[in-house]
């Protein structure tokens, strides 16, 4: 297991929001218009039990604001943290319990291409389909990860078995 540190002193240097700490791995803000957030990284062991790692976004918050640059710079100010950790790739999974998951997967992508080191990324993201609900996910790793073909066939297998499986079970 690849293990993850960030210095909360830093990623608060860069960050528009002040970030806490909320447990190991995670982190949360408050934004100007009173949303809570919290965010952060579990080790995903569904691939590789070596430095995968999925990402969150969560909030229990669930009036709608204004949208807020702030909020994806602070997002991206701890992805681009975690992306210092050598050899770590991020899965990030859309939340589907509102239905709103392909509108998540767009602005995350967005969000990502829109970073100014995205060329420093592979992005593989994919999208199925089970009893009526789009599963989105997006998996980036540093082009020079140590383990970068390895990952990306572990990761192409992951899914090929998935699909498989979901084509068996129907």
């Amino acid at each position: 297991m690849k293990n993850l540190f960030f210095s909360l002193t830093e990623l608060n240097k860069k960050s528009p929001y002040l970030l806490k700490s909320a447990g190991m791995f995670s982190f949360s803000f408050d934004t100007d218009q009173g949303k809570h957030y919290e965010i952060g990284f579990i080790q995903d062991l569904m691939i590789s039990d070596d430095g995968i790692y999925q990402f969150f976004i969560s909030t229990e918050d669930h009036f709608k604001t204004s949208p807020d640059k702030k909020v994806q710079q602070t997002v991206m100010i701890v992805v681009e943290e975690f992306f210092k950790n050598e050899g770590v790739v991020l899965d990030y999974i859309c939340d589907t319990e509102d239905h709103r998951q392909a509108a998540r997967d767009r602005m995350f992508r967005q969000w990502f291409a829109s970073s100014e080191s995205k060329n420093q990324y592979c992005q593989r993201s994919i999208s199925i389909e089970i009893d009526g609900v789009d599963y989105f996910s997006t998996f980036i790793m540093r082009n020079d990860n140590p383990r970068y073909q390895i990952i990306l066939d572990a990761i192409d297998c992951f899914i090929e078995d998935f699909i498989d499986k979901l084509n068996n079970f129907s």
